[in-house]
């Protein structure tokens, strides 16, 4: 048979895709519309090929030229985007029936089954039902602080791999040890298993291939993959990412799949106790239209969210925090003198102690308002044309809001690449120090409006406690290289290098002797 022909089609295709684009393009030259201010466009591309590998910083450069709300024409795709906190709040609140909607990526459909979870779903039934699950059966204060016991176990474990470097004098990779806290707590609660290390955890291979994959469906979510804007690129993708898509795609599926059937196997009891993991909780819950039980496909999804949201997140917050504090002595040594006077030297720090210690919240604030968790939060999309700021806005338009670009903004922050918790400092009798939430909208590690971030408060439970652990316990300083504050752009914003550094105990050995050694 003839094959020569399939070349042929292939390229009319492609070709037929180039100029539908390009006639879109012209078309919307045509609207009548008043768009923001943004930079010329390349007809097909637009505005594209500006954006390179640190994208954050691109677009922050062009909020300061055109802002505070620029338009960009991403291939076929209409985008804005801002740094600006009134802009912010516009979008998030004031409007935020017009722009609670998330754009429908390849990314998301590979890698968040198909946006069916909660953080990439589209506005609608499906979102608001799934939300419910997580905020009346998941992350409920009540159910939040069954896990304290856990959280305090493994604040112990990381003070213990600390104390064990620091008595042989060797360097700690502060990556492992702050990942490793954050893994376990979320796989304790999800599935009732540690999963780093220990008795009653899983093998290393199932760890070291749980963490990779996390780790690999961080990058591909990050990615700005021109197959979304461009049509004619998914015919192409020299770099295969689309390949790598289904392939993460498959094995997360085989591994939630594998934690489903572990469960059912147990035959847990589906009334609703303490002693349930959140895989247990899902697992009894009623499906819609009737159905008796949840389907495997939203628990996965649920899942996928509930590792997402909780483990990257705050173990890149923390490796910050700590390169921060560790290249700035003065900061550290006030955190210590308020653990001191809060804590003392006689017991190890508690949940309840945190809500006392403002000095470490202001440096978890700066740490946030200087290297936010993700450089953007996740994509909104606009559901119908609506005005911002006096500028037509059209439906289906893609909403970037640079959180790294809003804790650099020069507008509203003076010295803005020194780490300075102090300007967070309420007073001496102004209460707690706010941490996941401001009315300026200055800094949002959680977004805010429909889309805010349900875990919010885990969240900043894990932060709080990793750092006063690893600050109350022991003096820290940079090996001889220093410390590196390069970033690397991804859906999370790592250091482009793991933490190193030397820990001294400053409590008595008795404190870090009564840790138990058994699941160490």
């Amino acid at each position: 048979m003839d094959w020569n022909w399939i070349p042929l089609v292939l390229a009319a295709l492609a070709a037929f895709l180039v100029l539908k684009t390009f006639y879109q393009y012209l078309c919307q030259l045509k609207k009548p519309y008043k768009l923001p201010p943004g930079p010329p466009k390349w007809p097909v591309v637009g505005n594209l090929l500006q954006l390179g590998p640190l994208p954050h910083r691109d677009l922050a450069a062009l909020a300061d030229r055109y802002g505070p709300i620029v338009y960009l024409r991403l291939g076929s795709v209409d985008a804005i985007t801002t740094n600006d906190p009134d802009t912010i709040k516009e979008i998030l609140v004031r409007q935020d029936d017009v722009f609670a909607s998330r754009p429908r990526t390849l990314a998301a459909v590979h890698l968040a089954y198909g946006c069916g979870d909660v953080a990439l779903a589209p506005l609608g039934p499906h979102w608001k039902r799934m939300r419910r699950i997580c905020m009346e059966h998941l992350l409920t204060t009540k159910r939040l602080e069954s896990f304290a016991m856990h959280r305090a176990e493994e604040a112990q474990h990381l003070v213990k791999s600390v104390w064990g470097k620091a008595r042989d004098n060797k360097a700690v990779n502060l990556r492992d040890v702050l990942g490793a806290f954050s893994l376990n707590n979320v796989t304790r609660m999800l599935f009732g298993k540690r999963f780093i290390r220990g008795s009653g955890s899983s093998s290393s291979e199932e760890a070291m291939e749980f963490v990779h994959v996390t780790h690999e469906l961080f990058q591909l979510l990050g990615e700005i993959y021109l197959g979304d804007y461009v049509a004619a690129w998914r015919w192409v993708d020299p770099l295969g990412l689309e390949k790598r898509m289904r392939n993460v795609e498959k094995r997360v599926d085989d591994f939630h799949s594998k934690i489903l059937q572990e469960h059912r196997k147990a035959k847990v009891n589906l009334r609703e106790t303490d002693d349930m993991d959140f895989v247990d909780v899902l697992l009894s819950l009623p499906g819609e239209d009737g159905k008796p039980h949840l389907d495997d496909t939203s628990i996965k999804a649920l899942i996928q969210d509930m590792i997402a949201a909780a483990t990257d997140t705050s173990a890149v917050t923390n490796e910050w925090a700590m390169a921060e504090v560790i290249k700035h002595p003065r900061v550290m040594h006030r955190i210590q003198a308020e653990l001191d006077k809060v804590v003392g030297p006689n017991r190890m720090v508690n949940e309840s102690d945190l809500m006392h210690l403002n000095y470490l919240r202001c440096v978890v604030r700066e740490t946030f308002r200087m290297h936010p968790a993700g450089p953007f939060l996740i994509p909104h999309e606009s559901l119908r044309h609506t005005k911002v700021n006096g500028y037509d806005i059209p439906a289906k338009t893609r909403v970037f809001i640079n959180t790294h670009g809003l804790g650099r903004n020069r507008a509203i922050w003076d010295d803005v690449d020194n780490f300075r918790p102090e300007r967070h400092w309420p007073g001496d009798n102004c209460g707690r120090v706010e941490i996941s939430h401001g009315a300026d909208f200055k800094i949002l590690p959680f977004s805010a409006g429909k889309r805010k971030c349900p875990g919010a408060p885990l969240g900043t439970t894990m932060v709080l406690v990793a750092l006063a652990r690893l600050l109350h316990c022991f003096d820290w300083n940079p090996l001889n290289e220093g410390v590196d504050t390069k970033e690397v752009y991804g859906m999370t914003m790592p250091k482009a290098k793991p933490l190193w550094a030397v820990a001294k105990a400053r409590l008595k050995d008795s404190l870090y002797l009564e840790i138990d050694d058994d699941e160490i």
